[in-house]
């Protein structure tokens, strides 16, 4: 049976950068690597809606991506 070890969690967030000149919305992405993998999704979540009103766009979504290494 594999067994998989948790080495990295990432954090994304998408921020709506508005629309450009062809009318399509433009968003950015910042990401945040080596973030606590014991941390909850309550915790991460609201350090972003902590750390939102200091940001130049709206936060429009927040992704967690965890990455493990398996093994027999």
């Amino acid at each position: 049976m594999a067994t998989a070890v948790m080495n990295d969690t990432r954090l994304s967030v998408t921020f709506d950068a508005g629309i450009d000149l062809e009318g399509k919305p433009v968003f950015k992405r910042k990401s945040f690597n080596n973030v606590k993998s014991s941390a909850t999704h309550d915790q991460l979540y609201n350090m972003i809606q902590a750390l939102s009103p200091l940001q130049q766009y709206p936060v429009t979504q927040v992704e967690r991506s965890n990455s493990f290494d398996l093994s027999a």
